[in-house]
């Protein structure tokens, strides 16, 4: 499986918050500013699926532009576009807000909504998708493990430490795994919990992202791979 790191970082780090294309045709969330980066650097009109993890403008805020512009560009008849539930209605609330709102007409012929719920699994084109509802804050928030040609990789989406965080690994060749703080809360894994995962987990290997100032600085002291932005990863 092939993953492009789009960003990895968190909203208070110059570099694109996390987000990634994965087998050139998945997009997985569109944060805050991102979308000059994916118009440009990728062909987003091979976007068949998109996954968003959850509502917080680091995930989500230019998902707009990214489907207007596969409105436009893309030749592939419908989207399929996973989400908590309510995806379409926030969408629509936002094309009103910020004045765009011809793309109402639009959003039911180009985008196939599909609600993420815990342990729901999603099939089609030789994909297996699995939801996990995750802990943070308390939000509708999910992780997803995403299986082809027999290779799973897991992203946790941002995540406290949970159940969930432990089955998404388990089932992992690779994860793509929320590193943001420095000490546990709700909200985010912390650096020391992450490498404890890692070394709980040995047959699946770690990518740290959504990484913090201050997160940064402490992955220096573990053994953790941080995927950079723009980097492609092969799983």
């Amino acid at each position: 499986m092939k993953i492009d790191v789009v960003g990895s970082m968190c909203t208070w780090v110059l570099d694109l918050s996390t987000s990634y294309i994965i087998n050139d045709e998945f997009l997985f969330d569109a944060p805050q500013g991102s979308f000059k980066t994916l118009m440009n650097v990728y062909d987003l009109t091979k976007i068949k699926y998109i996954i968003v993890s959850h509502f917080h403008s680091d995930h989500f805020m230019d998902l707009h532009l990214v489907l207007e512009y596969i409105k436009n560009h893309s030749e592939i008849p419908k989207i399929k576009v996973i989400a908590p539930k309510g995806c379409r209605e926030r969408l629509l609330t936002l094309f009103d807000l910020i004045e765009i709102g011809y793309l109402r007409e639009e959003i039911d012929k180009k985008f196939e909504f599909i609600d993420a719920e815990n342990n729901k699994i999603i099939k089609f084109d030789g994909y297996k998708i699995k939801c996990f509802k995750m802990t943070h804050l308390n939000l509708d928030s999910y992780g997803f493990l995403i299986e082809k040609d027999g290779v799973a990789v897991g992203f946790s989406g941002d995540t406290a430490m949970c159940n969930n965080v432990r089955k998404i690994i388990s089932k992992s060749k690779a994860i793509f795994i929320d590193s943001s703080n420095v000490e546990p809360n709700n909200k985010h894994l912390s650096v020391k919990e992450v490498a404890a995962l890692s070394d709980e987990f040995p047959s699946c290997k770690f990518y740290a992202v959504h990484l913090s100032p201050y997160s940064i600085k402490e992955l220096k002291n573990t053994s953790l791979y941080h995927p950079k932005q723009g980097e492609v990863v092969i799983v």
